[in-house]
């Protein structure tokens, strides 16, 4: 696949990377492809031969979800990620380009093995604090875990998980040398749109 053009927008849950996207859609007019909208559509067409994760997730109840130990979360996560990559490369081929794509569905190292250049992708990790914070502010979490034993565990479960993630992520973006920021709330959020684009080398809106 020609990667020419082709932009690269990661990190972990409740980082800000579809706000980030909508602003950079509407500055500069490419087309934005946002993965995490796959996801269900991949978890009913998972296969147990070749993707056995999404195949044991879509199978999977509330408590197999939510309440087993958040590191076993966080590496069925990765293994999820790593089984749906090759489905999104098949879905974007053949795209208009230039196109975005954001998600926390792109690992550094999957980019990394298709040789994309530090200079094409960006990873926004949120701290513990901002992302406790957002997630509290949303009502739709605490439907996700309604039908668990124990929903008040089950939660904080899925923010460790998070946590977890966000830091391997973080270590793996440095890793394969991929520009990380950290979101924290001390900044607005055009303010991390302009720092993603200043990565990405486009040129200012004004």
């Amino acid at each position: 696949m020609d990667w020419e053009n082709v932009f690269f927008l990661g990190g972990s849950p409740c980082a800000g990377k579809s706000s980030t996207a909508e602003i950079l859609k509407k500055r500069f007019d490419f087309h934005y492809v946002r993965l995490d909208d796959r996801l269900g559509a991949h978890l009913t067409a998972a296969s147990h031969a070749s993707q056995p994760t999404l195949a044991r997730i879509a199978a999977a109840s509330c408590d197999e979800l939510w309440l087993i130990p958040p590191r076993s979360q966080t590496r069925r996560m990765i293994c999820a990620y790593e089984e749906e990559f090759p489905l999104h490369l098949g879905e974007i081929d053949g795209l208009p380009r230039p196109f975005l794509l954001e998600g926390a569905a792109l690992l550094p190292h999957l980019i990394a093995a298709q040789s994309i250049p530090p200079q094409q992708a960006v990873f926004l990790i949120p701290s513990s604090a901002f992302q406790r914070f957002y997630y509290s502010r949303r009502g739709w979490p605490h439907h996700v875990v309604k039908d668990c034993a124990d929903p008040s565990q089950a939660f904080e479960n899925w923010m460790h998980r998070d946590e977890l993630f966000a830091r391997w992520l973080r270590r793996q973006a440095i890793k394969h040398r991929y520009p990380v920021i950290l979101i924290d709330g001390s900044r607005e959020i055009d303010a991390i749109a302009d720092q993603v684009a200043d990565h990405l080398g486009w040129a200012s809106s004004d």
